[in-house]
């Protein structure tokens, strides 16, 4: 018989993933603002545009402050119920790489010399937070399920003052 190697997911240490999730989110979050301010001083992007719709070295704002906010919820929930902003955040880093690959900003005609490595970069980045995103998913829903306190399996065989009603 030959022995299998272990999953990823199932011999990382439990609390590693949601650690690099924080600390790839966190590295996002400071690519988004080092590029908005590069664009801006730029004059590639206006202030107000720096990190709108039309940004061309950050993710707009709404975007950011949904992965902040998911990000949280994956990294703090210990049921299997953060799952879903776990899955959630991994969607949306996925429509985040789509929207940079096919928004037309991607090489923009009016970018400077080394933005485009940038615009390379930040893709990277948020394709990394994308897939720690979905490695939290696969590991939340991989915990086993809470037995409800009111289970049968988790009341007392022989009842009790207590617990009889």
């Amino acid at each position: 018989m030959t022995a299998h190697a272990p999953h990823p997911i199932h011999s990382t240490p439990p609390q590693a993933v949601p650690r690099l999730l924080a600390a790839s989110l966190a590295a996002l979050l400071v690519v988004d603002l080092v590029g908005g301010l590069w664009a801006g001083l730029a004059g590639v992007n206006t202030w107000d545009d720096a990190w709108g719709s039309h940004a061309l070295l950050a993710a707009p704002l709404p975007m950011i402050v949904g992965q902040v906010v998911l990000t949280v919820a994956a990294v703090r929930g210990r049921s299997r119920r953060a799952a879903v902003p776990s899955g959630l955040l991994a969607v949306a880093c996925l429509v985040s790489l789509a929207s940079g690959f096919f928004d037309g900003g991607l090489g923009h005609a009016g970018l400077e010399p080394g933005m485009g490595a940038y615009q390379a970069f930040l893709l990277a980045v948020t394709g990394v937070v994308g897939v720690l995103a979905a490695a939290r998913t696969a590991q939340l829903a991989a915990r086993p399920r809470a037995v409800p306190s009111s289970h049968p399996l988790t009341t007392p065989a022989h009842p009790t003052e207590e617990n009889v009603s």
